[in-house]
């Protein structure tokens, strides 16, 4: 009987919550955050109970939210944020394979060029989430509201179930990490592993599915404006890396945009794609094992840091917003010391992810970007096809003494791959999938820029260096083709072209883009600098683990590809950077 009384009393004050018109409203929204989830989380063995979770938990503080603020405004507004805030990030997940990061949003100049990216991301589905915010115009609008005294109970309530439902995360989450602790005779507590998992974690998505988006980004503001303890000073030995004037030669750098391995080897009813680059892993030093370093708030510009300073990404924002970097003993500023002239080019403005005043942190003597080139397209935002920009490039190359270090970055193949018009293609490939047949045609056209110019520079100076090498793949994943066969790994092509080395060889070691100015110095043979992450892909000893950031595999000291959560591996080198710029 006493039970009976109680399930009573439980309706009784649960029941403006429950049987009135917002709950079809609220379970719009509870509908449209599952979708969210289910695509952003692999849906299977473990993940599927921290899904359900999830749903529950949100469910949950949903009905808390709507049982205080009863103004239809602001639920409205609130809805109207909070859908925008899913749909983008789900948007960006498809892209970057992560959440959005508050960090992402210092890339602001970016914002305008994103609208025919967006067309390329966007599915049927996604009509679910305007479908949601329609529901709660319509449900809210005729909800009665509820007298203070009577939504008491209801706040008390689901107040309460929120809080057991953190205790039980609390023990949930952390038993398996408790667990392997113990197997690993780590000195490690239930707390500290909740502690980590709450405030030092770098697994975004993961702090968004447990805690939320409010908290995930309140910790990204604290990331981002955090300044780190104090770290040891970098030894001058670093900077002072000598190369001998017999050794000093022109080096050209050329960072390809969303350069894949594959679309090298790619052909379309026998034709290759990209002839050019494929003679050239015949007729090269070919690295064939190079993986991307790649976070979703540097973008295109993690590629550049890592290459320059052999240093993996912050991650929480983009590197060249950071403060500090002209303390790194980055390749400019290290060549600069040495004599050298050191130039960096791009065709997009200089204000793109910061990438100016990151360049001229790092050392770069002089950088060229939009404005400082004739426009041949003054009503788009890219502005220069790469083969104008490239011969553009030539010129002040020529004009310019040696030896120089140039870092050149192209861009007509950046997505969504209609940069270029089918009058300059130089060859069609057609192929049914609209992207893959953009992306096709977008690369054989910079294939044929990189050719000309090349065999120019290298017509022109028979004793220059050239490296050649992909930002991070293109992120296609059609029947037509796929830039990549395993998440979390991208691989790219990276080429030593040396006229006065005949050897073609192909190197299989394993790498990334953090390898590349080691391997550089080493080819030079030249002291490579002890503060350097990173690996000569020269070398054939054998080498300490290989991470990617942000990815859940690894390769081990034999090359092997591990998966991080079946080995016991220390990670923190992936963040040692934190200690010198933020």
């Amino acid at each position: 009987m006493k039970l009976h009384r109680k399930i009573a009393h439980i309706t009784i004050f649960l029941t403006p919550i429950i049987v009135n018109r917002q709950i079809i409203g609220i379970l719009g929204i509870i509908i449209v955050y599952a979708i969210f989830l289910v695509e952003i989380i692999e849906f299977v063995g473990f993940n599927a109970l921290r899904v359900i979770f999830s749903i529950i938990a949100v469910s949950s503080f949903s009905l808390l939210l709507f049982s205080i603020f009863q103004n239809y405004w602001i639920r409205i507004c609130g809805m109207a944020v909070y859908l925008l805030l899913l749909w983008t990030n789900v948007l960006h997940f498809r892209y970057f394979s992560s959440t959005m990061h508050l960090g992402t949003l210092l890339n602001i100049d970016f914002l305008p060029v994103l609208g025919s990216q967006m067309l390329v991301l966007i599915r049927w589905f996604d009509g679910f989430y305007l479908l949601s915010f329609i529901s709660g115009i319509i449900f809210f609008k005729y909800s009665p509201q509820t007298s203070k005294q009577k939504s008491i109970h209801p706040i008390l309530f689901f107040a309460g179930v929120w809080l057991l439902l953190q205790v039980f995360l609390y023990f949930a989450a952390t038993q398996s990490p408790l667990n392997s602790a113990k197997k690993y005779n780590e000195p490690f507590t239930r707390w500290d592993i909740y502690k980590d998992m709450r405030f030092v974690s770098r697994d975004h998505t993961g702090s968004v599915l447990y805690f939320g988006f409010l908290w995930t980004y309140g910790v990204d503001l604290y990331r981002m404006n955090k300044k780190p303890a104090h770290a040891e000073p970098i030894p001058e030995s670093n900077f002072s890396v000598h190369i001998p004037p017999e050794k000093q030669r022109n080096i050209i750098a050329i960072q390809v945009e969303s350069l894949d391995k594959h679309v090298i080897h790619h052909t379309v009813d026998g034709k290759p794609v990209m002839p050019f680059l494929h003679r050239l892993t015949q007729e090269s030093i070919y690295f064939s094992n190079v993986f991307a370093q790649h976070t979703s708030v540097g973008g295109t510009s993690d590629a550049e840091f890592c290459v320059l300073t052999s240093q993996y990404p912050l991650g929480h924002k983009g590197t060249f917003f950071a403060i500090g970097l002209e303390q790194l003993p980055s390749i400019p500023a290290i060549l600069n010391r040495n004599g050298f002239t050191t130039l960096a080019f791009h065709g997009n403005s200089g204000s793109y992810f910061n990438r100016k005043r990151g360049l001229i942190g790092l050392g770069f003597q002089q950088t060229f970007f939009k404005d400082d080139f004739t426009i041949t397209n003054p009503d788009k935002w890219h502005a220069l096809k790469d083969k104008d920009f490239l011969l553009q490039v030539q010129q002040i190359l020529s004009d310019n003494g040696s030896p120089y270090f140039a870092f050149i970055l192209t861009l007509t193949s950046h997505t969504p791959f209609d940069l270029i018009d089918e009058r300059d293609y130089v060859s069609d490939f057609d192929v049914e999938d609209p992207v893959v047949k953009n992306y096709l045609n977008s690369m054989a056209y910079v294939d044929s820029a990189l050719e000309e110019f090349i065999s120019t520079m290298q017509r022109e100076d028979p004793n220059s260096l050239i490296i050649l090498f992909g930002d991070h793949c293109a992120n296609i994943h059609e029947t037509e083709y796929k830039s990549y066969n395993i998440k979390g790994l991208e691989p790219i092509p990276l080429f030593i072209l040396d006229q006065l080395n005949q050897t073609n060889d192909e190197i299989l070691i394993v790498g990334t883009t953090i390898d590349i100015g080691p391997t550089l110095f080493d080819y030079l043979g030249v002291e490579i600098p002890a503060f350097w992450q990173g690996k000569s892909l020269l070398d054939q000893q054998k080498h300490n683990n290989t991470f990617i950031y942000n990815s859940p595999y690894y390769f081990d000291t034999n090359g092997t590809m591990q998966k991080i959560s079946d080995r016991s591996v220390d990670l923190e080198e992936l963040y040692r950077i934190q200690k010198y710029i933020w």
